[in-house]
C-alpha cells in the first residue's frame, strides 16, 4: 500500500521525510519492522490471552481506586453476548467484566504471612 508522501509504504518513513520523527529512528524502526514474520494464529493466541488478562486487572485495580467493585466474568454465551450489543464477526467476547458500587462493604479477608504459603 502507498502512502501519500514520496511513494513510502510505511507511515514511519513518512513522519521520518517529513521531519517529525528523526531519521536515524525511523530507519531502525523500518528495519526492525522489515524482519519481522508473520506470527501463526495459535502461537499468537496465548500472547493475546496474557496482555488481555493484563489489561482487565487494570481496569479492576483502577476501579478500587474509584471505590467501585467489579468482577471477571468468563463462562458466558459469547453468541449471545455479541447479539445483546450488535457486534459482528470480527469482535471476539473474552471475559465481561461488570462495574459498579458495591452493595456490601465486608471486612477484609485474612492474608496469609509469607512463611505460610513459601515452600522449603
Amino acid at each position: 500500500m502507498k502512502s501519500f508522501v514520496d511513494g513510502t509504504v510505511s507511515g514511519v518513513q513518512d513522519l521520518g521525510r517529513i521531519g517529525a520523527v528523526e531519521g536515524r529512528i525511523a530507519k531502525i524502526i523500518t528495519d526492525r519492522t522489515e524482519r519481522c514474520t508473520p506470527i501463526d494464529i495459535e502461537e499468537l493466541t496465548p500472547r493475546i490471552a496474557l496482555n488481555l488478562a493484563i489489561a482487565v486487572e487494570h481496569i479492576v485495580l483502577r476501579a478500587l481506586d474509584f471505590g467501585l467493585g467489579s468482577c471477571w466474568i468468563r463462562l458466558f454465551d459469547e453468541k449471545a453476548i455479541k447479539a445483546i450489543f450488535g457486534w459482528g464477526r470480527n469482535i471476539h467476547v473474552v471475559a465481561l467484566l461488570p462495574v459498579g458500587f458495591p452493595a456490601e462493604s465486608p471486612a477484609p479477608r485474612r492474608r496469609s504471612k509469607i512463611e505460610e504459603i513459601l515452600i522449603d
